[in-house]
């Protein structure tokens, strides 16, 4: 009988190998999608976008999200920052969290969104999208809550 010892390097590397060459998960390829959230003409900064797979039911494939700038727009991110999202159909949610209010661990999230949950349940969403192969332009627009209120007027750089 013969005994091989292994260090841990080669371990890994055996393991490694196995996984690249063996069909280990791979990584759906991705195209850049991009956007703009608006409501009334007004950009929204600091929302979360989330892309649900609307063909892929059950499996567990990554969620392409996104948080608005400043100026409103965002870029997709399934693995890597900005890299996009894979193809096919998606329901689109957004939360726009009221950072004004003091946030409570035990209350769902909803409570916070300005958007009083409207856009929040990919089931009722309103915005369904395809993402291609290719650049993906996909601009929200948004309605105020019911009741109505304003967004702050955002000044430009020459303070009007």
């Amino acid at each position: 009988m013969r005994c091989v010892l292994l260090d841990a390097r080669s371990v890994h590397a055996v393991l490694l190998t196995c996984l690249v060459g063996c069909g280990g998960p791979r990584k759906a390829a991705v195209y850049p999608v991009a956007g703009t959230l608006t409501v009334s003409g007004q950009p929204v900064a600091n929302a979360m976008v989330a892309f649900h797979p609307l063909d892929q039911a059950g499996s567990q494939t990554a969620l392409p999200v996104a948080s608005t700038g400043p100026d409103g727009t965002y870029r997709l991110m399934t693995y890597a920052a900005g890299d996009g999202a894979p193809a096919g159909e998606y329901a689109v949610t957004v939360v726009w969290p009221d950072d004004s209010q003091l946030r409570d661990e035990c209350v769902d999230d909803v409570a916070h969104d300005r958007f009083t949950g409207r856009y929040a349940d990919p089931a009722k969403s309103p915005w369904r999208v395809t993402v291609g192969p290719g650049t993906n332009e996909v601009p929200l627009r948004a309605a105020p809550p019911d009741g109505g209120w304003s967004l702050p007027r955002i000044r430009d750089t020459q303070g009007k």
